[in-house]
């Protein structure tokens, strides 16, 4: 395979090779705004500002719980993830709009969006120097509030997004995490379970720590472990599949042979009467023998029956003739042999020299024309031909009636003879010992076919023409990301050891940062591992491995970290303000040292943070008041 053509079918996978990565981006909030009206217990109308924030570290606090400092945190993570992550109902209804704005290095960006019944609709723009505003996205619902900001994060942070399988076991489907959970990376509350974001699954934990210190190779490692995976368990599935199919075939032989026995056991009791498949076939034969016969006798007895009638109707037209020629000729010969007296007209008297003229003359006495006395001849000889004539066509009727009475007889013989042959044919079909040994023949045929068809070669099992690409694709990543990454984790171990001291991590000898994101310690010459120590030491090794990602990374010109931590309730972990006060100090030290680096905390514990942060620096709200 020629290179162009390996490109382009791992590209396929969503296998990319490495490429170089640009300094990371800083990202910093600048303002965060919202409005709106309570309702319920709680009356009133809604009016947060805060805005010049920059880098370093911020508080929005209260001298008791529950006045609000969790929802500034859950609306400024609303704006920038474009999804809530944990903002409460009853307060999603109460807004009615929303301005987050912040920067992206020097560019300057504005989220502003209404809220009508819980759903955004706003915009997301880029807001120039002039004051000039050039719209980027436009949003209508929660799935596009989403779309938009995780495009726009990915794009402009020059994020990759992690692909992983997730799924039940045979069923496991390949899923991308977006900006909503990388973003997990930038926010430290709950029960810090984690030590990157708080998910779990899917390893994103470790997916996240590669590409925020920048590990070279490590998203194309990634990418290529997940389509590899992919393509194993359709491998597997397959092969499963096939292993299923044949174990299914060798039972299936096992119980049709069985069965085949059987109905050839059953076949065989019936070998007595074997002769009456041949007698079936001979009884057919004379059906088929005597159907012709039948059939041209009928066909002949229909004809001569037709002949016959028309020659009797002929013979009886001659005697019809011969009756009227003979009647005509007596009655010429009556008047001829009258001797007229008088005109029957007129009744004049007929002369003497009139009848002498006649007898002389042969000329009429009445009207004077001749006598045809020739015709009068003629019709003796003329009778003589009809009579000729009439015997002949009763002689031919005669013949002609006498063969269609013996077709007759032979027709019907034929016919009943035929009849016989099929109450014979349809008397052997339908007896219950020749429909038992055909429905045995049957069986035993079915069987002796599927037998057969079940002993066809097995399939071979079908493997994609990908996976052998995408595991060299692996296997090569693979090898140059453990090149590249050189002293990376001994670099990054270095520095949250350093971090995690200077924030309190009590006896804090030893730590070892491993790829898969686990943290293993050692305090107090006791090894350990991060899921074994206290929530506030939990906390405090997180916001040092956040902070060392983005110092390393930057160090070495690879990480993408962004530069903003967001800290819910650190003094919810704390002993005694005297530990939360140590800990804002060495936030506020390290964020000095870090560049661009900006931690925004909610607290309820006002007076040491305010009194450690300073008043400009923090949004505090004093005995029952709300922050907003």
């Amino acid at each position: 395979m020629r290179p162009a053509e390996a490109e382009l079918a791992l590209r396929k996978r969503g296998i990319t090779a490495d490429r170089p990565l640009r300094p990371a981006r800083k990202l910093t909030v600048r303002r965060i705004a919202f409005k709106g009206e309570k309702r319920g217990t709680a009356q009133g109308p809604i009016d947060f500002d805060w805005s010049d924030l920059a880098a370093g570290v911020w508080a929005v606090t209260s001298e008791r719980n529950l006045r609000g400092k969790s929802t500034v945190l859950e609306i400024l993570l609303w704006a920038l993830r474009g999804t809530p992550k944990g903002l409460q109902d009853d307060v999603r209804r109460w807004l009615s709009s929303v301005c987050v704005e912040f920067d992206v290095d020097d560019q300057h960006y504005v989220v502003e969006f209404a809220v009508e019944e819980r759903v955004p609709r706003g915009s997301l723009a880029r807001r120039r120097v002039s004051g000039e505003i050039d719209e980027l996205d436009r949003f209508m619902s929660d799935e596009g509030f989403e779309a938009a900001m995780s495009r726009f994060m990915m794009n402009t942070l020059d994020l990759d997004p992690i692909t992983a399988m997730q799924g039940k076991e045979d069923e496991r489907q390949i899923v991308e995490h977006g900006w909503a959970a990388l973003s997990g990376g930038l926010y430290f509350g709950g029960d810090h379970k984690q030590l990157l974001g708080d998910v779990q699954m899917a390893g994103l934990p470790a997916r996240m720590l590669q590409m925020y210190i920048g590990m070279p190779w490590a998203t194309t490692v990634m990418q290529a472990g997940t389509a590899k995976r992919e393509l194993d368990q359709e491998t597997e599935k397959a092969s499963k599949a096939a292993t299923t199919a044949t174990k299914e075939a060798e039972t299936a032989r096992a119980r049709i042979d069985r069965e085949l026995q059987v109905a050839k056991k059953i076949l065989e009791g019936f070998a007595p009467a074997t002769g009456t498949a041949a007698e079936l076939e001979r009884l057919a034969g004379e059906v088929a023998r005597l159907s012709p016969i039948a059939l041209d006798l009928a066909q002949r007895l229909a004809r001569a029956e037709t002949e016959a009638t028309e020659l009797e109707r002929l013979a009886t037209a001659d005697e019809r003739a011969v009756r009227d020629l003979r009647e005509n000729i007596v009655a010429t010969q009556f008047f001829n042999g009258l001797q007229p007296v008088c005109c029957p007209r007129c009744e004049t008297r007929v002369s003497g020299e009139r009848l002498k003229r006649e007898s002389a003359d042969l000329s009429c006495s009445l009207c004077a024309e001749d006598i045809p006395i020739d015709e009068m001849e003629g019709a003796s000889e003329g009778l003589d031909a009809s009579e000729q004539r009439l015997a002949a066509a009763k002689a031919a009727a005669g013949r002609a009636r006498a063969n269609a009475k013996a077709l007759g007889g032979q027709s019907k013989a034929s016919s009943a003879e035929l009849e016989g042959a099929r109450q014979a044919l349809t008397k052997a079909a339908t007896s219950a010992t020749f429909e038992q040994r055909r429905k045995a023949e049957l069986e035993v045929a079915r069987l002796e076919g599927a037998l057969k068809e079940r002993h066809a070669p097995a399939t071979p099992v079908a493997v994609s023409p990908d996976l052998a690409l995408v595991s060299a694709a692996h296997a090569e990543a693979d090898k140059a990301y453990k090149a590249g990454r050189g002293d990376i984790l001994d670099r990054l171990n270095a520095e949250i050891l350093a971090l995690g001291q200077r924030l309190g991590v009590q006896m804090l000898e030893e730590v070892k940062l491993n790829t898969n994101a686990s943290l293993l310690l050692t305090k107090g010459s006791e090894p350990t591992s991060f899921s074994k120590v206290t929530a506030g030491e939990r906390l405090r090794l997180r916001i040092a491995t956040a902070v060392a990602l983005l110092r390393v990374g930057r160090e070495r010109g690879l990480g993408r970290h962004p530069g903003l931590l967001i800290v819910d309730s650190p003094a919810a972990e704390e002993v005694s303000p005297d530990d939360l006060t140590a800990v804002l100090s060495e936030l506020q030290a390290i964020s000095r040292e870090t560049e661009g680096l900006q931690i925004i905390i909610g607290s309820a514990n006002a007076s040491a943070i305010v009194d450690r942060l300073g008043e400009q620096w923090c949004r505090s709200a004093t005995g029952d008041d709300y922050l907003w």
